[in-house]
């Protein structure tokens, strides 16, 4: 069997909307660190793993454009620092590039002069055995020489955001629920039913519970007078609400962010802004997946202020799903025109503070038209 020529036979999933999908999977945050002629190098990565017990072996993944990938390249070997709860700033401190990233971060040399970081909930020292690659990303093979761990608790990862273990599972229930309720998996009067949410999403049913009270603030649910909960009717002044709530949080980062703005995130943001104009051209493009990289596009444009905290705020803001409800097949792509972001895009490319505020607002004010106008089409609410 030719397996190679069957892989280029494969068309496979857009970038942007694979990205938004495995941010579903929940995992630990490792920071990889390695030493060359006395200078350390660090950089934070999710994609890690164990991988043998005979012998004990691990596997973590660095992309190739990594300066701390190279470092461990030449060094042949590497530590493993899984983060503890309270250490979500170094998962972001180690993201960035440049600079001495040792210089203000607490840490113990190990006896090969690997970097360990101090108060980590624990670290592993590898051997590099083997180094194979895979798209833009090399999987190191390393045996363990040395592992340790400390009585604390885990810095958990789920969907870009960052903390404790049991919150980032009441995230995944959050998020279950509130997709629940925006596809009107239970329509509009009629009560939810907590134990199919958390069936479904197989997530606890106090966890949906504490997400529909969340829901409730934000006014996408109503509680009856029985004490029962049921999704409320979108109407125009929610949908206004929602787009001038987001458009605060990204002119924020734009305005006092904007000076950390890499280059590869420029590079991002225009890949998605042209497959948005790609999808819009295909008329078997699927609206899930434009919605897709419209969340990945403000993900990353709101990720430049390093905040987990404001992201999350900035998705709760979200009602993108409520368009599924809204448009045909055969209309969405005509309606959702992407221009605005196009120049947002060049603003931000140029580093124009002025120009893209404009063009967010120009962003926003389209965004609320159009979803009022579908809001009337549908006889006043969604």
């Amino acid at each position: 069997m030719n397996t190679a020529s069957k892989i280029e036979n494969v068309q496979p999933v857009d970038q942007n909307v694979f990205r938004n999908v495995v941010g579903h999977f929940a995992s630990g945050v490792t920071v990889i660190t390695t030493a060359v002629d006395g200078q350390l190098y660090g950089t934070t990565a999710s994609a890690v793993s164990s991988l043998s017990m005979d012998p004990p072996m691990m596997l973590a993944c660095l992309n190739r454009s990594s300066s701390t990938h190279d470092r461990v390249v030449e060094a042949g070997v590497f530590g493993i620092n899984i983060l503890a709860e309270d250490q979500g700033a170094l998962a972001f401190h180690f993201g960035r590039k440049g600079e001495d990233k040792f210089a203000t971060v607490a840490h113990t040399l190990s006896p090969e002069g690997v970097p360990l970081i101090d108060g980590a909930l624990a670290t592993i020292v590898c051997k590099v055995a083997e180094t194979p690659t895979g798209g833009t990303h090399t999987v190191f093979l390393g045996l363990v020489t040395h592992s340790e761990a400390h009585d604390r608790e885990p810095l958990a990862y789920y969907r870009g955001t960052m903390g404790r273990l049991e919150p980032t599972k009441e995230l995944a229930a959050y998020q279950a629920t509130r997709t629940w309720v925006l596809l009107r998996t239970s329509p509009l009067g009629e009560d939810l039913d907590l134990d199919a949410i958390a069936a479904a999403s197989r997530t606890d049913v106090d966890h949906v519970a504490i997400a529909l009270v969340k829901l409730e603030s934000e006014h996408l649910v109503f509680r009856t007078e029985g004490g029962k909960y049921q999704p409320k009717p979108i109407t125009a002044e929610l949908t206004d609400s929602a787009y001038d709530s987001r458009a605060t949080i990204e002119s924020g980062v734009i305005a006092v962010h904007l000076s950390k703005l890499t280059d590869e995130t420029v590079a991002q943001l225009r890949e998605i802004t042209e497959k948005l104009g790609t999808l819009r051209q295909d008329s078997a493009a699927d609206l899930d997946a434009f919605l897709a990289l419209n969340v990945a596009y403000h993900d990353a444009l709101v990720g430049v202020a390093g905040s987990s905290q404001l992201i999350d705020s900035y998705r709760r803001l979200g009602i993108g799903t409520v368009w599924r409800q809204a448009f045909t097949g055969e209309e969405w792509a005509r309606q959702l025109d992407h221009s605005y972001v196009v120049q947002l895009t060049e603003a931000l490319a140029a580093r124009d503070v002025a120009a893209a505020l404009a063009a967010l607002a120009e962003h926003t004010k389209f965004g609320k038209s159009l979803a009022r106008d579908v809001v009337s089409r549908h006889g006043g609410q969604v």
